[in-house]
């Protein structure tokens, strides 16, 4: 070394801290496919997914669309007469938080309950459910349909009248 320069003492080793190699990521997209075929037979016949509500988005932006909900109130699962325990064994989500804000949607959500009850098949056991051959629903339970109002233009004679040109 030459001059008065710190002697080379240098601390490189956080560089690979900063990033994280995922080389086995087949291994873990195969390992994700295997829990998910062990828990579609742990719940078989019943549904991967539960019945959701369907509920409107927030703010006036989005409150034209709808989507679904986390769970259903105990009023709207009180009304279509059912017990909370009962939905809860049949595969319906109950959020004890959410609060109805108007009948209109309370009265479409307990609709869904209903039709939801009565389209409901009970096996006293899992072998009756494979000699009938049910397949088991994997995707969404009855997914909410958004319709789009018409909107209907204004012509320009019509604004003319108004103002009085």
């Amino acid at each position: 070394m030459r001059g008065n320069q710190m002697l080379p003492n240098n601390h490189f080793n956080k560089g690979s801290m900063k990033f994280k190699n995922w080389f086995n990521q087949p291994m873990r997209a195969l390992k994700r496919k295997e829990v998910r075929e062990q828990k579609s037979k742990i719940c078989y016949p019943n549904p991967l997914k539960k019945l959701r509500p369907v509920v409107r988005c927030c703010s006036m932006r989005y409150n034209k669309k709808v989507r679904l909900g986390r769970g259903f109130t105990k009023m709207e699962i009180e009304k279509a007469g059912m017990d909370i325990k009962y939905a809860i064994s049949v595969g319906i989500a109950v959020d004890l938080r959410r609060k109805n804000k108007n009948e209109e949607g309370l009265e479409e959500n307990v609709k869904r309950l209903m039709d939801y009850k009565n389209k409901l098949k009970f096996f006293t056991t899992v072998r009756e459910a494979r000699d009938n051959k049910i397949e088991q629903y994997k995707g969404e339970i009855m997914k909410p349909v958004n319709i789009i109002p018409e909107v209907k233009g204004i012509k320009v004679e019509e604004i003319a009248t108004i103002y009085g040109n």
